[in-house]
């Protein structure tokens, strides 16, 4: 624990300061229950999400180098970012600055040339729910809460890209089996690659129980396809709801926007077609730890949530 620091670079992204509000404000109150300081990331531009590169690859460089210069304007060496999208945006961003002496130094001219100062140093990027847990932990949660999740069965639900790619992400490749020389950035402070746990102890501290939800908690949300391919990621979704409900969840609990909306948008059209046990709601996690901590559903704006997880939670009396 402590070894990220207790005050970073906050990027909230586009997300999370529009149709995702509910998460950065419940984002804001658990980082001020735990001690931490998110410092605003002044002026900040879009990471350029995930198509982008596909598009332009020295695009994407700048765009997350502009944030990055920023950051270190403010006088940081971290940033934490609670989307899934934008940490790999800017984690792919600082791999390759790192490792490429060409990109550096052309993403330098391009900041130069645009007025913008240049990077004396790479930020390390991490996601807002690794930060929760180095620098606060289950012990930290277990003592701000005052209306324990008690009775709350959980499906977490990690997304595809919190802990990977491995280069990127800096995560073990702990199920596949490769050796040391494949993984050359791993670091201390990532989640497990495979089986990710870090949203699991940080809400059981909080007094849910999470359901056995592997391994549907890394499967692809279909997110980034939901406006081209709909059938793809509607399927995608079916899989997550009804493995989460068969396994016996009241709530599914997530950690990005993109997929916490893709979840929401699926399962509404999946329940108009009828289809069986994807009846789930979805809540940031830091909807449901702020509630712990003692705060109202509108305080972490539960009914901003479109599908309303507040008759689960009144049931159980958390709400």
């Amino acid at each position: 624990m402590g070894v990220i620091g207790k005050r970073v670079a906050y990027y909230p992204g586009c997300s999370l300061e529009g149709a995702s509000r509910a998460y950065d404000v419940s984002t804001r109150i658990v980082a001020k229950e735990l001690g931490l300081e998110l410092d605003y990331l002044e002026d900040y531009n879009c990471c350029g999400a995930m198509e982008s590169k596909n598009v332009t690859f020295m695009g994407t460089m700048l765009l997350n180098a502009r944030n990055m210069s920023l950051a270190r304007k403010q006088g940081h060496d971290v940033i934490v970012a609670p989307c899934n999208g934008c940490s790999f945006s800017l984690q792919r961003a600082e791999y390759f600055l790192e490792t490429d002496r060409n990109v550096f130094e052309r993403v330098n001219a391009l900041l130069r040339e645009g007025g913008v100062d240049q990077l004396d140093k790479i930020p390390h990027t991490y996601h807002i729910l690794e930060w929760f847990y180095h620098e606060a932990g289950p012990q930290k949660v277990k003592e701000k809460t005052k209306r324990p999740l008690r009775g709350l069965k959980v499906a977490n639900y990690y997304g595809c890209l919190y802990t990977r790619p491995h280069f990127y992400a800096r995560t073990y490749a702990h199920a596949g089996g490769q050796e040391e020389e494949v993984r050359p950035r791993k670091r201390d402070t990532a989640d497990d690659d495979e089986h990710p746990y870090y949203m699991n102890a940080l809400l059981e501290a909080a007094g849910a129980t999470s359901v056995e939800f592997e391994p549907m908690h890394t499967q692809c949300c279909g997110g980034p396809h939901s406006l081209s391919d709909e059938q793809v990621s509607e399927k995608f979704v079916m899989m997550i709801l009804q493995t989460a409900k068969r396994n016996g969840a009241d709530i599914i609990a997530t950690e990005c926007p993109l997929c916490h909306a893709s979840v929401e948008m699926y399962r509404h059209r999946l329940m108009m077609k009828g289809v069986p046990d994807v009846d789930v709601p979805a809540a940031y996690f830091t909807q449901l730890l702020g509630l712990a901590f003692g705060y109202s559903a509108n305080d972490v704006k539960l009914k901003d949530n479109l599908s309303d997880p507040l008759p689960v939670l009144k049931r159980l009396g958390l709400a």
